[in-house]
C-alpha cells in the first residue's frame, strides 16, 4: 500500500508541493508559541527553513493588516458617505410627505372626529 507521506528525520514529510493553509497556520502558531523551532517545523513539513520563515512573515503581515482595519478602507468611506446621503434624502422625503399630508387634511376640512352616537 502506497502512502503519500514518508519518514524524514523523525518527522513525516508530505507530498512535495504546497502546504495547506491549515498546515501553515499550525506551523506558525507552534513557532510563535515557542513549541517548535524553525528547523523542527521545516523537517516536519518537508520544507526549507526559509519557507517556514516566509510563512511567519506572511502571518505577521496579516496580523498587521488586521490591526490596521480599525482604519476604514476607501471603499468603506465611500459607502458610508452614500449611506449618509441616502439618509438625508429619506429625511427630506419624510418631511415633504408630512407637509403634504397636513395640506391635504386642511383642504378636506381637517381630520374628522368621531362623535358620540345619538342613541
Amino acid at each position: 500500500m502506497s502512502n503519500d507521506r514518508e519518514e524524514v528525520d523523525g518527522g513525516q514529510r508530505g507530498r512535495p508541493g504546497r502546504r495547506s493553509v491549515q498546515e501553515k497556520r499550525d506551523a506558525v502558531l507552534e513557532l510563535m508559541a515557542g513549541k517548535a523551532t524553525v528547523d523542527q517545523l521545516a523537517r516536519r513539513y518537508g520544507v526549507k527553513p526559509e519557507t517556514v520563515e516566509k510563512w511567519r512573515e506572511h502571518a505577521m503581515s496579516g496580523v498587521e493588516e488586521a490591526l490596521r482595519r480599525g482604519q476604514k478602507s476607501k471603499r468603506e468611506r465611500v459607502l458610508e458617505q452614500e449611506v449618509g446621503e441616502l439618509r438625508a434624502v429619506v429625511t427630506d422625503l419624510s418631511i415633504d410627505r408630512e407637509l403634504l399630508k397636513r395640506e391635504v387634511d386642511k383642504l378636506k376640512g381637517g381630520p374628522t372626529r368621531r362623535g358620540r352616537s345619538r342613541k
